[in-house]
């Protein structure tokens, strides 16, 4: 009895999860490949195709009903993910290092961080897209890199004109510090949750 490769067992995983396919359904994904390779002893790649070409092509007959997110839910826990890691781990960061006088954000600080934000968002979900694009990968790409790019030129730009002195607002750093805890522990049900669905579980022998 021939056993499936591990190398395309694990590429094929690495795939559907990048197509933001269920645990349940990439089990069951696994399971039917590993079958049909102990049954024939048909190589997989000339049974299935590439790892890569195999998960698009399961990938695009699912829907949420079937294992599947649709692409704005995933670019929305994305970007709420994000925020929560970001702000929250600055917020209890500079709450810790504050003294008396609070945490003091100045207009560097208001332009800068989010503009972080929103480039590292922006080209961590591009470089996701050419990874998982039907078409125009190059071009997710190079949107990616631009991104990026993007990112350095703002942030040098921020740190030579904008003023890091003068002060926005001044808040409290309890207030701060548990802010930041707060957005940690929202953070941590959100990943929880996404750990619990991405659990790889393989369909029950009868």
């Amino acid at each position: 009895m021939m056993v499936l490769d591990r190398k395309y067992h694990d590429d094929l995983l690495i795939a559907l999860r990048m197509h933001e396919v269920s645990g349940e359904r990439v089990g069951e994904v696994l399971a039917e490949v590993e079958s049909h390779v102990a049954e024939t002893g048909e190589d997989p790649v000339e049974a299935f195709g590439e790892p890569r070409d195999y998960a698009r092509r399961v990938a695009a007959q699912l829907d949420r009903s079937t294992g599947k997110r649709p692409a704005w839910e995933v670019v929305l826990g994305s970007l709420v993910a994000a925020v929560l890691a970001f702000f929250g781990s600055t917020f209890l960061v500079r709450g810790l290092a504050a003294g008396e006088e609070g945490v003091i954000f100045t207009v560097r600080d208001v332009v800068a961080q989010p503009l972080v934000l929103l480039l590292v968002v922006a080209g961590t979900a591009l470089v996701f897209r050419a990874f998982t694009a039907l078409a125009h990968a190059k071009s997710f790409a190079g949107g990616a890199v631009v991104a990026f790019v993007a990112l350095i030129a703002s942030q040098t730009a921020c740190a030579l004109y904008l003023d890091d002195v003068t002060p926005v607002i001044t808040v409290p750093s309890g207030v701060v510090l548990v802010l930041g805890v707060v957005l940690l522990v929202v953070l941590a049900a959100v990943l929880g949750g996404a750990v619990r669905r991405g659990r790889v579980r393989y369909p029950a022998k009868a």
